[in-house]
């Protein structure tokens, strides 16, 4: 695929996409509190909160937009409908993570054992940053296709993501396992 006004963003779309996200992030601070007590009152009884579903609430607000992000590119071919759509799964993940952060403080006394929730969401994050580290940089800073591989299935800037997709399953597994083993 040549390098077309279909593939690449617009300044305008980045913009508009920046400041919804930002919006997004700045909102989740000050909800914080109300939205994780809804999702809590779902997941909790007044006696006791089932720790998988905490595990795996936490990392899915963090993690599953990133393996989400990783599925579009295995998915999509290379436009900017797929960068927009990438860029608002960091976003989602973003506002997640604030939200089980920022809510924690103002809902400790409230509810049971809410550890796993933070257990998990923790995860994603280190998932995210030991998928970066170890994949590294592109071989190039682009979503085309390298000339000399142009049946490759999958283009060599596509694979940090993929990597961190990969590492967010293995942190989901092993919070799950730490979950049923030692709670």
């Amino acid at each position: 695929m040549s390098r077309g006004n279909g593939s690449q963003l617009s300044a305008v779309g980045v913009t508009v996409v920046s400041a919804a996200l930002i919006t997004a992030v700045i909102m989740s601070v000050f909800r914080s509190s109300e939205i994780l007590a809804a999702l809590l009152k779902v997941m909790c009884t007044e006696s006791t909160c089932s720790p998988l579903g905490l595990a795996f609430t936490g990392w899915a607000v963090a993690g599953g937009p990133l393996v989400l992000a990783g599925l579009i590119i295995l998915i999509s071919k290379p436009s900017a409908a797929a960068r927009y759509a990438m860029l608002a799964c960091a976003g989602l993940g973003v506002v997640g993570f604030t939200i089980v952060y920022a809510g924690f403080d103002n809902l400790r006394g409230i509810y049971p054992d809410v550890v796993p929730l933070h257990v998990g969401a923790i995860a994603a994050v280190l998932a995210l940053i030991l998928g970066g580290t170890i994949s590294g940089t592109p071989a190039h800073h682009t979503w085309e296709r390298p000339r000399y591989s142009s049946s490759a299935r999958l283009p060599t800037a596509a694979m940090p993501l993929l990597v961190v997709g990969v590492c967010e399953l293995l942190t989901l597994t092993a919070v799950l396992l730490w979950v049923t083993a030692f709670r």
